[in-house]
């Protein structure tokens, strides 16, 4: 069976697609740090709690990716944030990482944005890489 979406066998699936991906390493190849994800409870979604994943991400290899503790989300230098129906879009590749950012779709919780913007290209090959994944979607997102 698929992984769903923002669980455990997901993160780790995505971080093997992320670690396969050579036009992920080639762009990522100066992204050094952590970042989480999350993604907002939604019950009509689906999305009872919130879920978030924390990734390890060095020089183009993503070292671990799981879901998030607290302390993660307290240490990680980023921490992206967005409903549900956002992360739809972002992951079917109908909304770009960055205008979510700029338009306020994803909300930058943690960091910098000036010290994101350089790695665009890194983030639309972690979106990519997500996007080409058998993945299971709660059956609200069907709606």
């Amino acid at each position: 069976m698929e992984p769903e979406v923002f669980t455990a066998p997901w993160a780790e699936a995505w971080c093997a697609e992320l670690n396969a991906s050579a036009a992920y390493r080639e762009a990522a190849a100066r992204w050094e740090g952590a970042l989480v994800l999350v993604m907002q409870a939604d019950p009509a979604m689906g999305i009872a709690d919130p879920r978030s994943l924390y990734l390890d991400l060095h020089h183009g290899e993503c070292r671990l990716a799981r879901p998030a503790t607290t302390d993660d989300t307290g240490a990680a230098p980023f921490v992206l944030e967005a409903t549900p129906a956002v992360w739809k879009r972002v992951l079917e590749g109908r909304l770009d990482p960055l205008l979510g950012l700029m338009t306020g779709k994803v909300r930058l919780s943690r960091g910098s944005l000036a010290k994101l913007t350089p790695q665009v290209q890194a983030a639309k090959e972690l979106v990519r890489s997500a996007a080409r994944l058998a993945t299971t979607f709660p059956p609200g997102w069907q709606t």
